[in-house]
């Protein structure tokens, strides 16, 4: 049946339409914003907004929403992960955020997502001053996203983990990287101290709280413990399965979903330092969990296993 939908793109068409307006439906008329209590003063201030004026908050939720699926598409597309055109990432990711109820709760993954789909799509191949000005601007995206979450840090690792996967030598790259990172920090404190607003500022990260998926005790919750435990294992089978498949295609393929890997393991990292409870917390995981759906539903598979696999992925993330 995947294989199906794979390669049929005008049924992914129709697919993908009715998930998106239903998507604009919920956004319009459910959405809310989690509480911001220790939450980077961005998240804070777009909360704030949202509180006062809700046209303009969840007129904002939807453009983030587009400007993630079409980031997503472009990776995708990029990176030559199907042979034709193929709308799949975009149906998983947001047929997920609806069974997760991520739209209905604002949490602020929502935005480490965008800016994570920004970073991967970025081009770390091109030449020296290409590559310089882009990991300028990847560095300041990344400084900015860490002001809607703490979790953001992890981009910074990514983004040098992906410079060093694509290049013998970026040591310079790197410096430039965090330099674009630091420049964006000392605007905000002189900003905030020429208006003598720097105690409240400094005060705002003093109040983040990390370890915020373990705030539900979900190891003494059964139910919890064992969807979790369950989502683990699929994204260890993702990894691994994903890595299989494409041990006997090109080099430039297999560096790809080396690459595609790293990040996916990386991006665990903010489950750890989010102060975002179980299970709002597990939204940075969705954007790889789209993409290797969307890979193995291109493949075929002896008893089905891959449908099963996917239902059972859907069923995990609903609960």
């Amino acid at each position: 049946m995947l294989k199906f939908i794979s390669i049929k793109v005008t049924f992914q068409w129709f697919i993908f339409i009715g998930l998106a307006i239903y998507a604009i439906y919920t956004i319009i008329t459910k959405t809310q914003i989690s509480e911001h209590a220790g939450s980077a003063f961005l998240f804070k201030s777009f909360s704030n907004l949202f509180s006062q004026n809700q046209i303009i908050g969840k007129g904002l939720v939807v453009f983030v929403l587009g400007l993630q699926i079409i980031f997503l598409q472009s990776y995708f597309r990029k990176n030559e992960y199907s042979a034709k055109n193929n709308l799949l990432p975009a149906c998983f990711y947001i047929s997920i955020l609806l069974l997760t109820k991520s739209l209905i709760i604002i949490s602020p993954f929502f935005f480490t997502l965008l800016f994570f789909l920004i970073i991967i799509s970025t081009n770390y191949t091109g030449n020296a001053v290409s590559l310089k000005n882009n990991t300028f601007w990847v560095g300041m995206l990344i400084a900015l996203a860490t002001c809607f979450d703490i979790c953001s840090f992890v981009l910074l690792v990514i983004a040098i983990i992906t410079l060093i996967l694509n290049h013998f030598s970026v040591i310079k790259e790197i410096g430039i990287l965090l330099f674009g990172f630091v420049l964006v920090y000392f605007y905000f404190f002189s900003f905030h101290f020429l208006i003598n607003n720097h105690h409240e500022w400094f005060l705002t990260f003093q109040q983040i709280d990390f370890f915020g998926i373990f705030d539900r005790e979900i190891l003494t919750e059964t139910r919890s413990l064992i969807t979790l435990i369950t989502l683990s294992i699929f994204y260890l089978y993702f990894i691994v399965r994903i890595r299989i498949i494409n041990d006997s295609k090109i080099v430039v393929q297999r560096k790809r979903i080396i690459t595609l890997n790293t990040r996916a393991l990386l991006m665990i990292g903010c489950l750890f330092i989010s102060n975002s409870a179980y299970p709002h917390a597990l939204g940075y995981l969705f954007i790889h969990i789209s993409v290797y759906l969307a890979l193995l539903a291109q493949e075929r598979s002896p008893l089905y296993i891959n449908e099963f696999i996917t239902v059972c992925t859907f069923v995990v993330l609903w609960l």
